[in-house]
């Protein structure tokens, strides 16, 4: 017979699996809503990234993008329908390669955070250590000078990221409400 505390801890484990399932797939399902640029593609993935640290917290949420990353070395899970190891190596490498580290980052900033606004900020600063490693990696995976890989590796996508930053920032305040409002 089961104790009260080993159920308490099957479910705290099936709760963080599901999580971790969940946002993985949102970030491949992120990934393929895509408006083409070159050399990197705008696409939602990074929302599901940030979701994944602030909703499931940094561990589940790190590990969702790892399970992400891994799942697209064997499936077409990339952004275009892409797969293969051999993709972490090209121009948006770095961006992936950021996406777990982006994660565990918004997940830590934000778990006891009680104010909107810092919220926001600690989404849009976690949002920028993607865009300094992408930037990076685009730069030197490409041979660019830093002017053209912030050209086309950061810039055409601020205005979209402050967006998706304040969807999940609003996101988390609207859950946090509701979770507040069945509490009472």
């Amino acid at each position: 017979m089961q104790t009260v505390t080993s159920l308490t801890k099957s479910a705290t484990v099936a709760k963080e699996a599901a999580q971790i399932l969940v946002f993985a797939a949102l970030t491949a399902l992120g990934a393929q809503i895509e408006i083409p640029l070159y050399p990197v593609p705008m696409t939602m993935q990074t929302a599901a990234v940030l979701a994944a640290g602030v909703f499931a917290g940094a561990r589940a949420g790190a590990i969702s993008q790892v399970l992400y990353l891994v799942s697209g070395f064997f499936l077409p899970v990339y952004a275009g329908g892409a797969m293969g190891v051999a993709h972490l190596f090209g121009a948006t490498g770095g961006y992936l390669i950021a996406f777990p580290i982006a994660a565990w980052l918004a997940g830590t900033l934000t778990t006891h955070e009680k104010n909107p606004v810092r919220t926001f900020a600690s989404v849009f600063a976690t949002s920028l250590v993607i865009f300094a490693l992408g930037a990076t990696w685009l730069k030197v995976s490409q041979q660019l000078s830093w002017e053209l890989a912030l050209a086309h590796g950061v810039y055409p996508f601020l205005i979209g990221d402050v967006l998706k930053c304040a969807l999940v920032s609003a996101s988390a305040w609207g859950w946090t409400a509701l979770n507040v409002q069945l509490r009472t």
